[in-house]
């Protein structure tokens, strides 16, 4: 298992009343934050099937992800019941996730977008799909 300790402040430098450009075929972009508070990026995963995710990861938080186009579904491994689910998200309609996860776009890779609410300082452990599943 691996672990990542993220610090504040954990997004770059923005300028306020300006739109945010966030880049192309890319799976994760933190775009702008609030020291202490919380910060927001998009997620595009590289993914295409379920199949294609090895790790899954988990937070010592919940956050936030609001589909803004295309399609995108997440697994979620749930440890009380040591089941994976695979749930198709809804444009413009959020989910807070607080257990195993990762992401994929049907589509084909980064064909998906999610905004994503997270704290600005938090830890992630990281685990093989399988050691899940045990």
């Amino acid at each position: 298992m691996k672990k990542v300790i993220v610090k504040r402040p954990s997004f770059p430098n923005f300028n306020f009343n300006e739109l945010l450009k966030s880049q192309e075929k890319n799976c994760w972009q933190v775009l702008c934050g609030d020291e202490k508070h919380w910060r927001l990026g998009i997620y595009s995963p590289q993914y295409s099937q379920e199949s294609d995710i090895k790790t899954l990861e988990s937070h010592n938080c919940p956050e936030v992800f609001v589909l803004m186009e295309g399609q995108l579904s997440l697994l979620l491994f749930h440890e009380e019941t040591k089941r994976f689910e695979i749930l198709e998200l809804e444009k413009g309609i959020p989910i807070v996730v607080n257990t195993w996860h990762n992401g994929f776009c049907p589509k084909g890779p980064f064909t998906g977008k999610a905004l994503v609410i997270e704290r600005d300082q938090f830890e992630t452990l990281y685990k093989n799909k399988k050691e899940l599943h045990l």
